[in-house]
């Protein structure tokens, strides 16, 4: 968590220096930058004391460095909410406003963990589907506790690792990277496939669409898998 807080930080002071003198592509490719780092460190779920207070420490430095800017104060207020929700009322889940109906489906309990460009930890993890974040490079970026349980591997261990590992080769060429490269374009797209899983034959509806920040800047595509069983095949009466 630190080292995340002190890239973003350097990279901050980087952008500053970029805009005092002028450099319109420095500026730009910093703050392409900053969104993801921002995003990573506030969708982390601190498992302990130190990382929770860096968190927070966080928020209020980001929330005092732009308080001259109006629409920067009210996306920090909104992020520091959110830690509150998190860590100091955790039964209540998320604020009285953006709570879901206890029948609520899964699509609106996403779109609504997904406002505003930012991954709302919490919620994505009271679902029962797959939820992966794939950043430019086909790299995993984010990973719900769904998913990590289905691999059987901790999330911290799926970040960063190639999105082909996974679903493999063959299927990542032929399927899902043309797709997700469409994504990345601005698509929204649904594909279905078979796969073999503990020796079962699942069907897998993997939906995917961008996923962009809260200043519209693309962070990844966003996959919600959900597995049914394969029932092509019934059993003899």
């Amino acid at each position: 968590m630190e080292a995340l807080i002190d890239l973003f930080w350097a990279k901050y002071a980087d952008l500053r220096l970029a805009i005092d003198r002028n450099d319109a592509d420095a500026t730009s490719a910093l703050d392409h930058e900053l969104d993801p780092l921002l995003l990573a460190i506030f969708s982390s779920q601190g498992k302990d004391a130190a990382s929770i207070q860096a968190q927070f420490r966080f928020a209020l430095d980001l929330l005092n460095e732009e308080a001259d800017d109006r629409g920067c104060v009210r996306r920090n207020a909104h992020l520091l909410q959110m830690l509150v929700e998190r860590y100091l009322v955790p039964d209540q889940g998320v604020s009285a406003n953006r709570r879901p109906e206890q029948d609520a489906s899964d699509s609106a309990i996403i779109a609504d963990a997904t406002a505003d460009g930012f991954l709302d930890d919490a919620l994505l993890n009271r679902i029962s589907d797959r939820i992966i974040v794939i950043a430019p490079g086909y790299r995993i970026f984010y990973s719900n506790e769904t998913n990590a349980r289905r691999l059987d591997m901790p999330r911290d261990q799926l970040i960063g690792r190639h999105f082909a590992e996974f679903v493999g080769i063959h299927r990542f060429q032929n399927d899902f990277r043309p797709n997700l490269e469409r994504c990345f374009a601005g698509e929204s797209i649904s594909l279905t496939y078979a796969d073999q899983i503990d020796g079962q034959t699942i069907v897998i509806r993997c939906r995917m669409s961008p996923c962009v920040s809260g200043s519209s800047q693309l962070i990844g595509v966003l996959l919600v898998m959900q597995e049914t069983a394969d029932r092509r095949r019934r059993p003899a009466a």
